[in-house]
């Protein structure tokens, strides 16, 4: 396999990956990513949150069950608007194996204990004192967008689709989706 292949594994495994293995294997890395952020104090509220927050396992798989059924949800009718038929499973696994980068989220929280409130409030410089917790903020960016990244060229993929309509549409469907996804976290839980 050349260096070019290999990487497009990285960013885009949907030209070879979808449908139920996608599924599955997304499920398995929620759960995981669910699991660890409960031990680790870190929680997924939204489609591309991450926060530091203590909290048990039930409200942790709320919390990325919540998010991934409004990914999928809002994306799926925003494929319906603007694409040509496409298989519902292959968008559902894709998405949500779109969102496994942030397993990496989920196991940085064993590796720093973020200040508490009270000390940011008190002196806001105690978040770069802390070279583990100012690593962790460091790595978050460069997953989000990975992750961004995966569920642009999951919804791509699955839905068939480009230019304008493909960047407009994922636009206006990932700003939606975060949108619902909070909703629904802060009137339900």
């Amino acid at each position: 396999m050349n260096a070019e292949k290999s990487f497009e594994w990285i960013y885009n495994p949907f030209t070879r990956l979808a449908g139920w293995t996608a599924l599955g294997l997304g499920l398995l890395a929620a759960l995981l990513m669910a699991g660890f952020g409960a031990y680790s104090q870190v929680v997924f509220d939204g489609v591309i949150d991450v926060h530091f927050q203590s909290t048990d396992l039930v409200n942790t798989l709320s919390l990325v069950g919540i998010s991934l059924a409004s990914l999928i949800v809002v994306f799926w009718l925003a494929g319906l608007i603007v694409a040509k038929p496409f298989r519902f499973i292959d968008l559902a696994g894709t998405l949500t194996l779109a969102k496994a980068p942030f397993l990496i989220m989920a196991l940085t929280g064993f590796l720093a204990t973020p200040p508490d409130m009270e000390s940011i409030l008190n002196n806001p410089m105690v978040i770069v004192q802390d070279p583990g917790f100012l690593g962790v903020l460091i790595l978050s960016l460069p997953v989000m967008v990975w992750s961004i990244v995966l569920m642009h060229n999951a919804y791509k993929v699955s839905c068939g689709l480009k230019g304008s309509t493909l960047t407009i549409s994922f636009i206006i469907a990932l700003f939606v989706a975060e949108a619902v996804s909070k909703l629904l976290i802060y009137n339900i839980l």
